[in-house]
C-alpha cells in the first residue's frame, strides 16, 4: 500500500529504543508553552520544505503547504494531497488519480499536525533541552524528544522560536536510517479556513479511483 510503503521512512512501526530520560524543567516549560500556543489557535496555515538525508546525501526534497484546525488538517506536497477531517483521512495520488480512504485513528502523519504531536507529549516522549542557536535569523530553543514507546525514530528534534513559541523546524532521526527535516518557511496563526478544506471532494477529480481501506 502506498501509504505504508512510500512513507515507511516516516512512520512504520519497528522495534525502537525505550530510553529512560529525566525531563529537564526548562525544556518542559518551553514545550508546554508551545503546546498551549497551538491549542489556542482557531486554525493555522504553513509552508514547509521537507528534506530526507542519509550519509551526507540528499535522498529527497520538496516543498508543500499545510492547514490545521483543531483535530483537522490538509497537506499538499509533491504529487499528493492528504486531508483529515477528524473522522476520515484521504490520501490522493495525483499521478495515478487514486484516493485511498482510512479511518482518522489510523493516521500516522502527526508531524504535520502540531496539536496531535504536542497534546500528549508527556505520555509519549521524554524531553531534553539541548541549546539555543540562530536559525534563519531567529533565536530558537533546541529540544530533543525521545520516544517512550516503540518507534521508528530514536529522537525528534524541535527548533522552537523563542519570540513566539512556534515550531520553526523539526528533525526526525530514524534508527539505522535517514534523517528527515521539515523547515517551516511561513506560518500564519488563526488563518481563515473552512471545514470543507479538510475533506476530499471526488467531484473535483474526474474519474478518480476510490480505494476504501476502512
Amino acid at each position: 500500500m502506498f501509504k505504508k510503503s512510500f512513507f515507511s521512512v516516516f512512520f512504520l512501526s519497528i522495534i525502537g529504543l525505550l530510553m529512560a530520560q529525566t525531563n529537564n524543567p526548562s525544556a518542559v516549560s518551553i514545550l508546554e508553552k508551545t503546546a498551549q500556543k497551538f491549542t489556542s489557535l482557531s486554525a493555522f496555515s504553513l509552508d514547509f520544505t521537507m528534506k530526507i538525508e542519509e550519509n551526507g546525501k540528499t535522498l529527497l526534497s520538496f516543498k508543500g503547504t499545510a492547514f490545521g484546525k483543531k483535530e483537522k488538517y490538509f497537506i499538499s506536497f509533491d504529487e499528493q494531497i492528504i486531508a483529515n477531517d477528524g473522522k476520515m483521512m484521504w490520501n490522493y495520488q495525483k499521478n495515478s488519480n487514486e484516493v485511498m480512504i482510512f479511518d482518522a485513528k489510523d493516521d500516522d502523519f502527526v508531524v504535520f499536525h502540531p496539536n496531535q504531536l504536542l497534546s500528549n507529549w508527556d505520555k509519549e516522549y521524554s524531553v531534553k533541552f539541548i541549546r539555543e542557536e540562530e536559525l534563519q535569523k531567529k533565536q530558537v530553543s533546541v529540544l530533543d524528544l525521545t520516544p517512550k514507546k516503540k518507534s521508528q525514530f530514536y529522537k525528534i528534534r524541535l527548533f522552537i522560536d523563542k519570540g513566539n513559541s512556534y515550531i520553526q523546524q523539526i528533525m526526525m532521526y530514524e534508527i539505522d536510517g535517514p534523517t528527515t527535516t521539515y523547515f517551516i518557511s511561513k506560518f500564519t496563526p488563526n488563518a481563515a479556513v473552512t471545514d470543507a478544506k479538510f475533506t476530499f471532494n471526488k467531484n473535483n477529480y474526474p474519474n478518480v479511483q476510490v480505494i476504501d481501506m476502512r
